[in-house]
């Protein structure tokens, strides 16, 4: 698959065509508890995913603290919500565009969200049989600065079918794309990384999907490139 872009910039981290980057996802029970995790973890390199959605005692007053907190922290992070109610997306989103989030990963059934001047991860989040040439255009058609896939598996024919389409229908297109298979097989990330993905998501404290890998099992698979 031939890749037409070069690079883009979320916060303070380049993320170069070429090499995948790994997402670090986070959640906790409380905005103050993760806040506690992410300065754990402040000397590490890797982008951040807020999973806020998972962060079960949560307000949007919460949100707004917790925000300006990482914005203090120059952390380089993609704000997650996700939700079926489009008015608590918009509530919670709204708060991440206003404090200028270095980016925001919003599901294509969310309409509406406005992006402000985060970058844009546009998001399809389901299973095998949703999977088509059609519904991938209709994420690229959207122009967002990065398409991303999050697709569980029940078996390995379904996810190798998945990379051979995505392949031939995402060949040439000229923005970044991220491919997060699910499912019981952790190294379907890792492969898909290799033939397609440039984005990879960790556990940073804790699981955030089935299969997930960590930021350094990653580091170990990558070594071997």
């Amino acid at each position: 698959m031939e890749k037409k872009w070069s690079s883009i910039k979320i916060g303070g981290i380049l993320v170069e065509c070429g090499r995948p980057s790994i997402v670090s996802s986070y959640k906790a029970k409380t905005s103050e508890s993760l806040l506690k995790a992410l300065r754990a973890k402040k000397n590490e390199t890797d982008l951040v995913e807020i999973r806020y959605d998972l962060v079960p005692a949560r307000s949007e007053k919460d949100l707004d603290r917790f925000l300006s907190a990482l914005e203090s922290m120059h952390v380089s992070y993609i704000f997650t919500y996700r939700t079926q109610s489009l008015d608590e997306a918009q509530r919670y989103y709204g708060i991440a565009t206003d404090h200028n989030a270095p980016a925001i990963d919003v599901d294509i059934r969310l309409p509406g969200i406005k992006r402000g001047r985060c970058l844009w991860f546009s998001s399809f989040h389901g299973d095998h049989s949703s999977m088509s040439p059609e519904l991938l255009q209709r994420l690229i058609s959207g122009k967002p600065d990065v398409v991303k896939l999050g697709i569980s598996y029940e078996s390995s024919e379904e996810f190798l079918s998945d990379i051979l389409m995505i392949s031939r229908t995402y060949d040439g297109i000229d923005r970044p794309l991220c491919f997060s298979p699910m499912g019981k097989s952790s190294f379907m990330r890792a492969v898909a990384a290799y033939f397609i993905s440039d984005f990879v998501y960790a556990s940073g404290s804790g699981k955030t999907a089935e299969g997930q890998l960590t930021a350094r099992q990653y580091r170990s698979i990558f070594s071997l490139y």
